[in-house]
């Protein structure tokens, strides 16, 4: 095995399926920016956090945890009252709009690679697969919170540490996510939550010489693609939506040649995804 054969695999398995890949990619799109659309908050609703934002700049030069609190601990009782219900509100919706998206849009694409996989391609299978697989995903997600409220409370403590704390949590959480993902696919209903959780850490422990470098070149593809995105500037839906359709592709190939590498390594099953 090497990682080019397995990518072409992935690639292969990719353009065979193209035309069904692209709409499901195309509908999970817009699902998901009218979802951030209908959930999040305006900008006129937030905007005296964006005014906080602004005048910490402007008095201190840069945006820090230290010069931020130093901005709102000069508020009146009153206006720290109202940015804390109006934070607490945007963190909420924008935390709810991460959760449903992301589970919505892994469901499918992971279901989108079973069905064509282990089943002849219908929306009734494809929606079928992904019941199946979205509470193992929902339930990640959800046990990855008391991590995250752990590592800010060390981070509020050691402060300089928290932003590189942060980065490492961050790589460490998406690099298992993804990986998890892969595992899932496959339709192993004898196996739990945990088990398949245990099956992904030892898949990657004993493949990570070829899940490294598809890990990194997918980390450094999202990066890329956001700092176009955000470089861009313009509130418009259909950007939006070829951003978000190339951002899902890429994880979709991601997913793909992890689960090829997956079915390689462990020999379950002798499926080809070249088909």
């Amino acid at each position: 095995m090497s990682f080019s054969s397995i990518l072409a695999d992935a690639r292969n398995f990719t353009r065979n399926n193209f035309t069904t890949v692209l709409i499901t990619l195309v509908i999970l799109s817009l699902v998901t920016e009218l979802i951030s659309q209908v959930l999040l908050p305006s900008l006129d609703s937030i905007s005296q956090l964006k005014s906080i934002i602004e005048q910490t700049v402007t008095q201190y030069g840069e945006l820090t945890a230290d010069t931020l609190s130093k901005v709102i601990l000069a508020l009146s009782e009153p206006e720290k009252a109202q940015l804390i219900a109006v934070a607490m509100s945007y963190l909420f919706k924008a935390g709810l709009v991460f959760f449903l998206t992301n589970l919505i849009v892994m469901s499918i694409l992971l279901a989108l690679i079973a069905t064509i996989s282990y089943q002849q391609f219908s929306l009734q299978n494809l929606l079928k697969s992904a019941t199946k697989i979205a509470p193992h995903i929902g339930l990640f997600m959800l046990l990855a919170i008391p991590g995250f409220i752990v590592l800010s409370i060390i981070a509020s403590i050691l402060a300089p540490l928290a932003a590189p704390l942060g980065m490492v949590a961050v790589v460490i959480y998406i690099s298992l996510y993804v990986i998890f993902m892969a595992v899932i696919i496959e339709p192993t209903p004898q196996y739990h939550f945990f088990a398949k959780f245990k099956i992904a850490v030892r898949f990657f422990k004993r493949d990570i010489r070829l899940i490294l470098p598809m890990l990194g070149l997918w980390l450094l593809g999202s990066f890329l693609l956001n700092s176009v995105a955000n470089s861009i500037m313009v509130d418009n839906f259909i950007i939006d939506l070829c951003f978000n359709i190339a951002k899902f592709l890429l994880t979709f190939v991601t997913v793909c040649y992890l689960y090829r590498l997956y079915l390689l390594s462990s020999k379950v099953l002798p499926y080809d995804t070249r088909n």
